[in-house]
């Protein structure tokens, strides 16, 4: 099949150009296909050194003359057997009709002569507008299509009866490929390949019935392979070829293990038959064969014996089991894992001298990169009695610390220059320093980008007071330069339209094929941006005749055709709407230039919609001389109903030891308990139920819709979600939320909560790092049976807020989980006034700037957060609702909630007994916030992906607005900290100290948490 690679692969501009070679000259179908492809490239660029005679041959007013490319690709198929000869492209042709006009037939030897005698008496018949020629080579011979013209093509393929595996699975088995003209031909192989793969997993009485329906106002033929699965088959026995009965037996006994059940490669009689297991029981044989050191051992599927009486398939292996094999190093101690890397005896079958000396290079690397630069490793192979034997012998030496790195024979460039280039780290605390063979390429390749073509770079280990100077002793060679340069072909794109800033080459510059790769993307890229999609760049380098080093460099550019787009026809579409493509098509236009930028961009948006499991965006037929071509758009809808459940019984114990020591109250920061507070406990037991069903593009418009439910013994909840990503076929996103709980988990506290919220957000720009989100939320908070009742006011045990809200957010930080440089801004208004259903009416603004800024290696990162409420109208503003502040995303000097205003209470495990009580302290709130974060982030050397941490954080949560009491109440914390790097974002541990200590609280305070403070 056909495979356009994504086009997020690629990450600038510039690289368009080679996602465009891949379609044209790659394709994945099989071995014969890719032959036949890059053979028809060769003789393209060959055709290249005939473009002078094409172009006199254009401007001529007789009939143009016969490509010549095409025909030297005809003549050397001369002589070869021919697989078969068919007439593509008119479904309803009876062929029979048009076989006496056939000279070549299928089993012949191909003949060009007989070829064009076909061609010409099709022609002639005058029922056809054209006749194109395609040649494909096969395993079996040559295959001849003659393509009537005006051709139908594939359309899309659906595959009704086989739901249970993936379309794009599907689509693979039947080799589907874009842009191929109608062929009774590939619709038998895709309907034997559908079968095969079919009878691969099980369902070995599958039938499959091919149909097409061709649509004749788009010209598209859509074929459906009808499938009936009928029934799946069960393993039944295994049988073992190659060693002897006693080993076979043992093998069969590995496959029928409960190791081999725990590892999903059991082949057990009357289970179902699964290609899974069969790949997995596979793996699982030579693993346990390498294990017992059969290191050139292998295991291969030969295939399965259906019996259709008993519905049972008898699985065949062929089983090479070899020598025992021993991997062994002397002279250095090497952990298994790691000798079993380094040596490809253990990762690759067979056993090659070239693979025994594989590993004595990455032995050698592995000790030099450790610090031994005077390693030697000798290898030896033994044959045993019992064996062979593989022996490394290693003298490692004395281990030396890398004094300095230095180079000699530079003569044009110099030493902080080249360091660039190498991976060689100089010794320093904790570490002998490190050396990566891969820095001799790495300098290689840039005296190569700078005409060096010759340069020759040798590493040298000298030795100073027992350290080790890295020595890179470079043999620069002649430099190869430009002596004179030009571009040919620039027709219809003058070269300053082309090449807007310049390119590598020009005279006087070194020549080097970085240069003209660098040239030939920029060029090309500004082609296909212009719609040139058959545009070729071909160079010539020529020595001058008095220096070999200096070069004649000719770009010799074949600009082809404009394409502009004819029509846009859509195939595939069941519930979701055309506007929906429409939407996604904006770039492709009827009669703009076609680009193929716009291609897979319309593609990839398609994609991203989670509608279409696959989608497909390509001309009618490949581009050659044609100047407008229709635009196909081909899609298949994804499942759209998804449920997901869970059923259960659940026994609970409420109360007793509060767990964590501390109680987290709906919409409230979390409150410490002392360890001694305990609750009475009570058991609660019933069914749990968990459910989720999705209804996904409900109006053909990419909208869903999620309700979920779940019910258990002490937690009832239901939730709603309606999504949709083209509100009003506009640029906003539009999102309709709606949740209730029912809680009784907590011995603490009883909660009810209800929330309903309606959202619109927008980018502001193309690139979507300023985005305006637009929010209106009801929610209704209500605890009862609060244990301790100071916890909460109790004006506000029950808060209803009526929100209106506005979010402006922008971003450019380039990790939005570990930025390095960037900044990130934001600012929120809320208003919850009474005559909208607030109990009370209150403002608030909260807004955040932070930047990002690298200087050297250290990134500078500082945070400012400002907040701000008041209430109005004689109300106050909720206790849920007050900024609080303390802990390690905010004041790292103080635990978590506890700076700001404070208050002591009494926390009673039971209320009627005075010995269960102890006084707490837990925060109150504040109406205004200040928070000022700084930090330096500087890279550790003993570690890649760790880094130290100073920072500075500075502000609080005030009781009331103004400026009153904001310097009494400031508070200043400094420390220190460590950050390690993952996938998933840093690991933080950090260490703060409150420069002006509160009693009852500590000043040190220790935080362990995953992802920046800010």
């Amino acid at each position: 099949m056909h495979r356009r690679l994504r086009p997020e692969v690629f990450k600038c501009h510039d690289e368009v150009i080679l996602m465009h070679k891949v379609r044209r000259c790659i394709a994945t179908k099989d071995s014969a296909e890719q032959t036949r492809v890059l053979h028809r490239c060769n003789l393209a660029l060959l055709g290249l050194l005939l473009s002078t005679s094409l172009l006199t041959a254009a401007a001529a007013p007789q009939q143009p003359a016969e490509n010549p490319v095409k025909r030297i690709e005809v003549l050397s198929y001369e002589g070869e057997k021919v697989s078969s000869v068919e007439l593509a492209g008119q479904p309803d042709l009876n062929e029979a009709d048009f076989a006496p006009l056939i000279a070549q037939q299928g089993g012949d030897t191909f003949s060009a002569a007989k070829v064009d005698q076909s061609v010409a008496a099709l022609k002639k018949t005058g029922k056809f507008k054209d006749v194109q020629l395609d040649l494909r080579p096969e395993a079996e011979g040559v295959r001849v299509m003659f393509i009537l013209q005006p051709a139908v093509y594939f359309g899309t393929y659906q595959f009704p009866g086989a739901e249970q595996f993936t379309y794009t699975r599907l689509l693979q088995v039947a080799s589907y490929s874009p842009q191929e003209p109608f062929s009774n031909l590939d619709i038998r192989k895709g309907q034997e390949s559908i079968t095969t793969f079919l009878r691969r997993n099980g369902y070995f009485q599958a039938a499959v019935h091919p149909d097409f329906k061709i649509d004749k106002a788009s010209g598209l033929a859509n074929v459906d392979f009808k499938i009936t699965l009928n029934k799946h088959a069960k393993f039944g026995d295994i049988v073992i070829n190659g060693p002897s009965s006693d080993q076979s037996e043992r093998l069969k006994g590995n496959l029928r293990s409960i190791r081999a059940r725990l590892k999903s490669s059991a082949i057990r009689e009357g289970k179902g038959y699964s290609l899974k297991t069969l790949q997995n029981a596979t793996r699982y044989l030579e693993a346990r064969l390498e294990s017992e050191n059969r290191l050139a051992a292998n295991v291969r599927l030969i295939g399965a014996n259906y019996n259709a009486q008993t519905n049972r398939a008898d699985v065949s292996f062929d089983v090479e089991i070899g020598p025992v094999v021993h991997g062994q190093v002397m002279g250095a101690h090497l952990w298994s894992w790691t000798k079993h890397k380094l040596l490809p005896i253990y990762q690759q079958n067979g056993l090659t001298p070239e693979l025994v000396q594989e590993g004595r290079q990455n032995l050698l690397r592995h000790f030099r990169e450790d610090g031994y630069f005077d390693v030697q490793v000798d290898a030896d192979t033994q044959v045993e009695p019992n064996g062979i034997t593989v022996l490394y012998r290693v003298n490692k030496g004395e281990r030396k610390k890398i004094d300095s790195v230095a180079f000699t024979g530079n003569g044009h460039f110099n030493k902080a220059e080249l360091q660039k280039h190498v991976e060689v780290k100089e010794a320093h605390f904790l570490s002998h320093g490190s050396y990566n063979e891969s820095s001799i390429k790495s300098l290689q390749a840039f005296y190569q980008s700078k005409g060096f073509n010759e340069v020759k770079v040798t590493p040298q280990f000298n030795t100073r007071d027992k350290d080790v100077v890295v020595t890179f002793a470079v043999v620069e060679g002649p430099q190869d330069t430009v002596e004179t340069f030009r571009v040919d072909g620039t027709y219809s794109m003058p070269l300053k339209q082309a090449a807007p800033d310049g390119l590598r080459l020009a005279a006087g510059q070194p020549y080097s094929q970085k240069s003209v790769d660098d040239d030939r993307n920029k060029l090309m890229s500004h082609y296909l941006d212009a719609g040139y999609l058959t545009a070729t760049f071909h160079v010539t380098a020529q020595p001058s005749p008095g220096d070999p080093h200096k070069f004649d460099v000719v770009y010799e550019i074949t600009e082809g055709p404009q394409v502009k787009t004819n029509e846009i026809v859509t195939v595939g579409l069941q519930a979701s709407k055309q506007a929906l493509v429409d939407l996604h098509l904006k770039d492709i236009k009827p009669g703009a230039p076609l680009t193929e930028r716009d291609v897979l961009s319309s593609e990839t948006r398609l994609y991203n919609t989670g509608v279409y499991d696959w989608a497909e965006v390509n001309t009618r037929a490949q581009v050659t001389s044609q100047e407008q071509e229709d635009v196909i758009v081909k899609v298949h809808e994804a499942r759209r109903n998804t449920l997901l459940y869970g059923f259960g019984y659940e026994f609970v114990n409420r109360g007793g030891s509060v767990p964590g020591g501390t109680v987290a109250l709906p919409g409230l920061p979390i409150v410490g308990l002392p360890s001694s507070f305990q609750t009475s406990q009570q058991t609660f037991q019933g069914p749990r139920v968990n459910l989720q069903y999705t209804l996904n593009d409900v109006r053909g418009r990419a909208e869903s819709l999620t309700f979920g439910a779940l019910y258990g013994p002490l937690d009832r909840r239901v939730s709603f979600l309606y999504q949709d990503p083209n509100f009003a076929w506009t640029k906003w996103t539009a999102s309709l939320t709606a949740s209730g709980e029912l809680n009784h988990e907590n011995p603490i506290f009883d909660a009810r909560i209800g929330q309903a919220a309606f959202q619109l957000q927008r980018p502001l720009n193309a690139g979507r790092s300023e985005n305006l989100q637009l929010r209106y939320t009801f929610s209704e908070t209500g605890l009862t049976n609060l244990l301790i009742p100071q916890l909460v006011p109790s004006e506000d045990l029950h808060t209803r807020l009526s929100t209106l809200a506005a979010v402006w957010l922008r971003d450019t930080r380039d990790n939005p989980l570990d930025g390095h440089k960037g900044t990130y801004n934001s600012v929120e208004f809320d208003l919850n006034p009474i005559i909208l259903g607030s109990n009370t009416s209150f403002g608030k603004v909260l807004a955040q700037t932070a930047f990002y800024r690298p200087i050297h290696k250290t990134i500078w990162a500082t945070s400012v957060r400002i907040g701000v409420e008041e209430a109005f109208g004689n109300s106050h503003v909720p206790f849920s609702q007050l900024f609080f502040t303390g802990g390690g995303s905010t004041l790292r000097g103080f635990p978590l909630n506890g700076a700001g205003p404070q208050q002591t209470i009494p926390a009673c495990g039971n209320p009627s007994d005075p010995s269960t009580c102890a006084l707490i302290t837990v925060p109150t709130g504040g109406r205004e916030l200040f928070l000022l974060n700084s930090e330096l982030r500087i890279p550790a050397r003993i570690m890649k992906n760790l880094s130290l941490v100073t920072f500075y954080d500075g502000g609080n949560a005030f009781s009331a607005v103004g400026a009153g009491n904001f310097t009494q109440q400031y508070t200043n914390s400094v420390g220190l900290g460590l950050r390690y790097a993952t996938p998933v974002g840093p690991v933080r541990f950090d260490v703060g100290r409150n420069v002006s200590p509160i009693p009852g609280i500590s000043a040190t305070q220790f935080f362990i948490t995953l992802g920046q403070a800010f």
